[in-house]
């Protein structure tokens, strides 16, 4: 099982027609959120038709299903491929005037024989459903509207889209929402925090999108991402969801591009939610990339001293100046292996896997 995601969740209490080869124990998820979560409901429901509330029936939806995301990862911290019995209840937690919702969610972690959990699962992508229900029409109506209107530049990033958005999973409005960050980005010197409330609204989004889809994004918007700082910004929404992904990181240091190798440097040192006697390889196998991917860009020489016989040894930048062994370029900041003070160097990162691989052996054989 190679993603937390990939885990089967089923209601009933055996898995009929698959196999299963080991129970584990009881797994369970808790999500607390206060009732101001539900402002339509505290605001009067101003969206109930027939007696239900469109608004809060979506923050239901959104509380479950983080629910069972979060017992999946449990799961799978144990090694279960899938959970039986699962059971969801919601109460509320009142106390000193305020009052919260409480969702628990809480199943039987097994273990199923090797490639059932994978063909329980399995669709056919030409599968086409018997009916369709209006709200789906209306879904894929507005979800087309609002890829026309980012194609065009005038889609309108408000509370509403972003909800939409996230939802729905709509990736095709990526590119869109990368040249509004960055405009938000530069209005932040006349109005500062708008940037920071995008990147939060922007790492809700890209959580929320299958796990493929989320690799694609990020990794390939770091590679051709021109603008420094929203490169840092996407690599930082890979470190806060874990998204450490050996391949593509593999990938970006053996590109042809320094800047990209650079910040392959970077996220070779973020994390994945959980670790293996695998990874420990891979772990391994980035530190020899490092060395031998960075060698030293500047040329080393000896120069005579003023006022004295004796050499002493400096390099030449590739920029053209002559430094001190010792010292940054004074021209253009750069170190002999062409990185600037404030980036992270590849011995750095080196020794920071070197003992991430030391502490993940504590733990696993």
């Amino acid at each position: 099982m190679a993603n937390p995601k990939d885990v089967l969740v089923i209601t009933t209490s055996s898995a009929e027609g698959l196999k299963i080869k080991r129970y584990l124990k009881p797994v369970s998820a808790h999500i607390v959120a206060g009732t101001n979560l539900f402002s339509d409901f505290l605001g009067g429901l101003t969206d109930v038709f027939g007696g239900r509330s469109h608004t809060y029936q979506k923050q239901l939806t959104s509380l479950y299903n983080e629910a069972i995301e979060r017992i999946k990862y449990a799961a799978y911290e144990i090694g279960s491929n899938c959970i039986v019995g699962l059971n969801i209840d919601m109460d509320e937690i009142s106390g000193k005037g305020k009052s919260m919702f409480m969702l628990t969610a809480v199943g039987t972690a097994v273990i199923l024989e090797k490639g059932e959990a994978e063909k329980a699962t399995m669709l056919k992508s030409d599968e086409k459903l018997e009916n369709v229900g209006v709200d789906r029409i209306n879904m894929l109506r507005n979800k087309r509207a609002i890829i026309e209107k980012a194609k065009s530049s005038i889609l309108e990033i408000n509370d509403d889209t972003w909800s939409f958005i996230t939802t729905n999973q709509v990736d095709e409005v990526f590119p869109y929402l990368m040249k509004k960050f960055s405009e938000a980005i530069s209005y932040d010197q006349t109005d500062p925090g708008i940037s920071e409330k995008f990147y939060r609204q922007l790492i809700g989004y890209i959580d929320g999108l299958p796990e493929k889809n989320k690799l694609d994004l990020l990794y390939n918007g770091i590679k051709l991402e021109e603008n420094d700082q929203i490169a840092f910004k996407l690599s930082q929404i890979i470190k806060e969801l874990n998204l450490f992904e050996f391949n593509r990181i593999a990938e970006m240091l053996k590109s042809d591009n320094f800047q990209i190798q650079k910040r392959g440097v970077r996220i070779a040192t973020y994390d994945r939610p959980f670790y293996s006697m695998h990874d420990k390889q891979d772990l391994q196998t980035i530190r020899t990339l490092l060395k031998d991917i960075f060698v030293e860009r500047g040329k080393r020489s000896m120069k005579k001293q003023l006022l004295s016989s004796k050499e002493k040894e400096v390099w030449t930048c590739e920029c053209g100046k002559t430094n001190d062994i010792d010292n940054d370029c004074s021209g253009c900041q750069q170190d002999i292996y062409g990185f600037k003070p404030k980036e992270l160097k590849p011995g750095v990162a080196d020794n920071y896997i070197e003992q991430k691989i030391e502490l993940i052996s504590e733990y696993v054989g």
